[in-house]
């Protein structure tokens, strides 16, 4: 099916600096977490993506977050396992839909149009619970590396 028979993804909201009230909300941008506000543009768990910047990045906001003007966010699952998205999202050829401009961009309404292939809701859930724990293997591992690392230089 088409992805946009899946989901919906639409722009993120303009939200400058000096505009942020420091607060516990993340704010994302077409990088990633960018900040924190004092409320929130949209309820999670979420899926968000760059529009003009980094593409091809996508993240999950577990909680309520603010998507920023650089992003694409989900903002209709229509009955999909959001974390499961996430993971779908992480497959596509992003440049495949970029903007020929300076500045490149994604549009919308051209990854509307990607074939995609979505399973029923159980095997979404067991599809994100695998990679899910291959994420959290990796984090620690990551983390553990960073902590060698550290002890390495100080050993030194």
């Amino acid at each position: 099916m088409a992805l946009g028979e899946a989901i919906t993804l639409k722009r993120g909201y303009d939200l400058p600096s000096k505009k942020r009230v420091k607060g516990k909300v993340p704010v994302y941008s077409s990088s990633g977490r960018s900040g924190v506000h004092n409320e929130a543009a949209v309820h999670g768990p979420g899926v968000i993506t760059g529009r003009y910047g980094t593409i091809g990045e996508v993240f999950y906001a577990t909680d309520n977050y603010w998507p920023l003007n650089t992003t694409l966010y989900v903002s209709d699952f229509k009955g999909n396992y959001p974390h499961f998205i996430y993971y779908l999202l992480k497959t596509i050829n992003w440049n495949n839909y970029t903007t020929a401009s300076a500045v490149p961009g994604i549009n919308r309404n051209h990854v509307h149009h990607c074939v995609v292939t979505i399973p029923d809701l159980t095997t979404q859930h067991k599809i994100a619970y695998v990679l899910g724990t291959y994420d959290q293997q990796i984090d620690c591992l990551t983390r553990t590396n960073g902590h060698l690392s550290q002890s390495f230089v100080l050993a030194v």
